[in-house]
């Protein structure tokens, strides 16, 4: 199952660069999204967080809520411009989330659960937020960088890294609009840490720098 759970990363990864290739609907309510996906952001990441201490009664009251909450925003999705593709991505994530949390395997259930973030990311780009979707995905990009370097996938890692690299570029300039310039520095600094640590396969610093990436762009959310 490791390996399967592992493959949907690069599926999600692909689905991400499809979706930003093509144009999507206008959704009915801009600006606003909806409470259904604000908790699956909310219940994904608190299933990482708390997943290594094996608190799997409240890993499956999670794993209860993102099904409800999927289930009720799956009627508008199409309608707010969600693709099939991500739609599809979602729910796989989901299956895959409730097999690994069932089976009690952390690692499993770590990776299902940023799938979903990387799935929900995406359809919250679609009601324009005022943090904006590349600040979720830098989250997003991060947590996988730990995640695969807990698999000692080092090639993973790399493009992760590069993934979370181009993206800062992208969303670089919001950010200092917002005068973020400080954060900034900070943020590239801890890119270029990590690149090093990378480099010299030094588990534990690029693991440590990652969680302080984590940490520097919930100050950039603050920023909006």
């Amino acid at each position: 199952m490791k390996n399967y759970v592992r493959s949907l990363v690069g599926l999600t990864l692909i689905v991400l660069i499809l979706l930003t290739a093509c144009g999507v609907k206008t959704p009915s309510n801009p600006g606003v999204v909806p409470n259904s996906l604000q908790t699956i952001e909310a219940d994904a990441e608190d299933i990482i967080d708390i997943a290594p201490s094996g608190n799997w009664d409240k890993i499956g009251t999670d794993v209860t809520d993102i099904e409800n909450a999927w289930k009720s925003y799956q009627p508008q999705a199409s309608n707010d411009g969600a693709s099939q593709e991500i739609q599809n991505a979602m729910t796989s994530a989901l299956t895959q989330l409730e097999i690994a949390s069932t089976a009690k395997d952390s690692a499993d259930t770590m990776q299902a659960s940023n799938n979903i973030s990387a799935a929900v990311i995406e359809l919250f780009a679609l009601y324009h937020p005022i943090i904006p979707a590349d600040i979720g995905r830098l989250d997003v990009l991060e947590r996988q960088v730990i995640l695969d370097i807990a698999a000692n996938d080092y090639s993973a890692a790399m493009t992760n890294l590069a993934n979370t690299k181009s993206d800062w570029e992208k969303v670089k300039p919001s950010v200092l609009e917002h005068n973020g310039q400080e954060v900034a520095a900070e943020f590239e600094a801890s890119l270029t840490k990590q690149e090093s640590a990378l480099d010299s396969k030094d588990e534990a610093a690029l693991t440590s720098e990652a969680k302080n990436a984590l940490e520097i762009v919930d100050a950039l959310e603050e920023l909006y």
